[in-house]
């Protein structure tokens, strides 16, 4: 995939997608995928805001049954089923195991009913079925759980994923159908003109800013859909006319990485007092909890983790363990923000998870995405390319093909087979420990020999970058060459795999992986110094412990 910044004027677009998070990512592959033109842009990353800062989860959402919402829960199983056969190396099932303590706001029964309605809105077969458990069972299963009040304990299955990969796998399939794609480029302006008669005016261009040189380009386009996440009412205030109202309301979530307490469970569990719940699952050979859930104001590109959330969640896990987790133990955090759609009088866990399409009066060619999970992306892309084509009177695009068509990765057919044949393969072919070349194939599952197929030409490029063993100068190279990393951060926060746990774990690496860059972009010594500058940063979380080692 490659940045076509200059494609963007040059090409009369059916399609306009702002944004490059996993919704707008989404959304551009589907109308790709069904023959229209596409553009798609992000003014920073590929799911540099959000869709790289969540809870890893392609779930259900078990919570959102006591809410009676049973169409968002039975969309997002069924996505979850779909994402197994379409990205199988970015989406594996894990168990979950959800304690029950005296004074919990659920008992035995119900949680046995919920899970019993979870199954029926979608699993994956026999094995993925719930079942309940007896105290020493659960403790058997995970022997840190604290012991006294244990009541009882529930096994069921959710799936974790790579958000960031799984969004950037998006938009390379995107690219690969025929749209333009590029990121760091940031729409500045909206041009509109006035319908006939009384009609509503339409927006008939945009003006982009390339970030990189400060260039600009205008991009046309018959609809647009505005995918920004946090900054979509930003976006809105660039239309003539905007009156000032907000379609979303910003709540942010913190996480913190912690030593693999749980072992190969996640844990689900209740925060007292309250009805909030948290998460802790398995994740690079460590343990991802989350979430907070609180009102933010200001700006969605200033969001940080503070020493309170991480207290918070601490708190809230030492209730269920036997051993507590202290600050020092904690080997990172990041925040980021839900944008949900308004729902004016609720608390922020009560919010609606939905996705809504809000249209304004004043410009009826656009529509902004409010609300949405990483889990149901692909539906909402589906269902947005549907309206757009029925506005366009695009009779001739119909079917469904994101729900049959693997992602660029994703042709691996049973990926547990697909994993140990090619992990051997690779490590054998190319000469790297099997450790390695097994990570590989996680990560990139059926595009693995286009990462490793330059060592037989240079094999410096078989070189671990400095303080990760697991992690080869390769990678880096096949990020900038084929996967449009433009800096540090690109590769190592959202095209390695390891996501925010590089902060803590890949210090060491940042510069040789600058040196990367500023070879194939014949950066100053300046810029060079910047980029190990800026990705510095974001290793500045609180409860930064001991620091991680890498897991193959």
């Amino acid at each position: 995939m490659k940045r076509d910044i200059e494609g963007l004027s040059k090409t009369a677009f059916d399609l306009g997608v702002i944004g490059g998070g996993v919704n707008g990512a989404a959304t551009a592959r589907d109308a790709a995928l069904r023959g229209l033109k596409v553009a798609l842009v992000e003014a920073r990353d590929f799911a540099s805001g959000t869709s790289s800062r969540s809870s890893k989860l392609i779930h259900g959402g078990l919570r959102y049954l006591e809410q009676l919402d049973f169409k968002l829960v039975h969309e997002a199983r069924r996505e979850r089923r779909l994402l197994l056969k379409l990205a199988p190396h970015l989406a594996w099932p894990v168990p979950f195991l959800l304690p029950i303590y005296k004074g919990d706001p659920y008992s035995p029964l119900k949680i046995r009913l919920g899970l019993s309605i979870y199954d029926l809105l979608g699993n994956l077969g026999r094995g993925d079925r719930h079942r309940m458990l007896s105290p020493q069972e659960a403790l058997r299963a995970i022997p840190a759980l604290r012991r006294e009040g244990l009541r009882a304990a529930a096994l069921y299955h959710d799936s974790e994923t790579d958000d960031a990969r799984l969004t950037f796998e998006y938009a390379l399939d995107a690219a690969e159908h025929g749209a333009v794609v590029a990121n760091y480029t940031e729409i500045r302006a909206l041009s509109v003109s006035a319908g006939p008669g009384p009609e509503a005016p339409q927006v008939v261009a945009a003006e982009a800013e390339d970030r990189m040189t400060g260039r600009t380009y205008e991009i046309s386009a018959r609809f647009w859909v505005n995918a920004t996440g946090p900054w979509v009412d930003h976006v809105r205030a660039l239309l003539p006319g905007f009156d000032g109202s907000k379609t979303i309301r910003l709540t942010k979530g913190t996480h913190i990485i912690l030593p693999p307490v749980t072992g190969d469970y996640a844990l689900f569990a209740a925060i007292l007092p309250g009805e909030r719940i948290f998460v802790m699952a398995p994740w690079c050979g460590h343990a991802l909890m989350g979430t907070t859930d609180t009102d933010f104001e200001g700006d969605p590109a200033s969001v940080r983790p503070d020493r309170a959330d991480v207290e918070y969640l601490l708190n809230a896990l030492n209730r269920v363990l036997e051993k507590p987790v202290r600050m020092d133990d904690v080997l990172g955090s990041f925040a980021g923000l839900r944008a949900l759609a308004t729902e004016p009088g609720r608390s922020p866990s009560a919010n609606t998870r939905e996705y809504r399409f809000h249209e304004d009066r004043w410009a009826k060619n656009f529509l902004s995405v409010c609300g949405g999970k990483l889990t149901t992306a692909r539906a909402l892309g589906e269902k947005l390319v549907d309206l757009v084509r029925a506005r366009l009177s695009e009779k001739a695009l119909s079917g469904k093909p994101t729900r049959i068509l693997p992602l660029p990765g994703g042709h691996t057919g049973d990926f547990k087979a697909f994993l140990n044949h090619a992990s051997e393969e690779a490590s054998r072919a190319f000469d790297i420990p099997f450790p390695i070349a097994e990570r590989i194939v996680r990560t990139y599952g059926s595009r693995w020999r286009a990462v490793l197929e330059p060592l037989h030409r240079n094999k410096l490029l078989a070189e671990p970058l400095p303080g990760s063993p697991a992690l080869l100068a390769a990678e880096a190279d096949f990020a900038i060459e084929h996967e449009m990393a433009m800096n540090v951060e690109d590769f190592l926060l959202r095209r390695s795999g390891l996501n925010w746990l590089a902060c803590s774990a890949l210090r060491e690496a940042a510069p040789a992986v600058a040196g990367i860059f500023a070879k194939r972009f014949s950066w100053s010594a300046e810029r060079r110094e910047a980029a190990v500058a800026g990705f510095a940063q974001c290793a500045s979380t609180p409860g930064q412990g001991k620091r991680p080692g890498l897991a193959s």
